[in-house]
This record gives structure tokens, sequence and C-alpha cells, in this order.
């Protein structure tokens, strides 16, 4: 008699066992101590952590201004030179840089807005440190040759220098 009330009792939770009441309380459960687990995910912005974030964005912001002058002035020094030999290639367009840099606007805008704080707050300062970085070698170890090539209006003056009526 033991053992028929045993198999009856199996039976009976087997019938009444619910997956998706088991997968609804096991998956609260787990979330509640995945959340305990993670001490590092952030999804509240603080005042700190936006002072911190808009901080970076003046410093990107005026980087990104002088990186944009030094690349406008290469293609003004590019165009006076011409298509003469050996002269040197002036790198990335400034709108191309122009547009990189509204990429990078536009990552840390939208990691902000969907709330990954720490996230942001890293890539905002990798950039911040690439940016100043990148500055220093423009201005620190840019070379510092003498330019023999005449300036643009001896070029419109003196009709031997044009190479373009050869």
């Amino acid at each position: 008699v033991d053992e028929a009330d045993e198999n009856y009792d199996a039976d009976d939770v087997a019938s009444s066992w619910n997956i998706c009441q088991r997968v609804y309380h096991y998956g609260g459960t787990c979330q509640d101590d995945c959340l305990k687990l993670d001490a590092f995910r952030i999804d509240e912005w603080s005042q700190s952590d936006i002072f911190l974030l808009v901080i970076m964005i003046v410093f990107m912001g005026a980087m990104m201004l002088l990186v944009f002058a030094k690349r406008v002035k290469a293609y003004e020094r590019a165009a006076m030179w011409g298509d003469e030999p050996g002269a040197p290639s002036p790198g990335l367009p400034p709108c191309a840089i122009l547009m990189l840099f509204g990429i990078v606007f536009t990552i840390i805008v939208v990691l902000a807005a969907l709330k990954f704080v720490n996230e942001t707050l890293v890539f905002a300062v990798v950039t911040c440190v690439l940016l100043f970085v990148y500055m220093l070698k423009l201005t620190l170890f840019e070379s510092r040759k003498q330019v023999f090539l005449p300036a643009r209006s001896t070029r419109k003056m003196n009709p031997s220098l044009r190479h373009e009526l050869i």
C-alpha cells in the first residue's frame, strides 16, 4: 500500500508540473542573484557621472577642433604645392575627419541614451586619451623642415614657376 501511495504522489506531482511557472520562479531568483553578483552594472546616471561625461565631451570637442584646424591647414598647404613631385600627401580630408568625429559623438550619445553608464565613460576616456596623444604627435613631433617652395603669391606672379603651361 505504501508503494502505491508513492506512485500516486509522483503521478500527481508530474501532472501538476508547469514549465511556465518553473521558468518564472527560477528565472526571477536567478535574476536577483545575478544582479547581486554584478556590482559594476549601473544603469542610473549620477550627478558625478554626468559632470565627468560633460567635462570629457568638452575636452574632446576642443581636441577635435584643433585636429580639424590642423587638417585644414595641411590641405591648404597641399593645394599650394599642387601636383608637384615629392609633395607630401595631406592625409584624410577635413570632411572625413568631421564625419569621424560625428560618429564618435553619436556613439557616446547612443551609449548614454541606452544607460550604459560605465561603458559610455570608458569609451569617452579612451577617446580623450587617443585624441590627446594624437594632438601631442601633431604638435610636438611635427617635422620642422624648411619649405623651399615659394609662396602662392610668388607663383602667381612668376610665370616660369607654373607647370600647367608646359
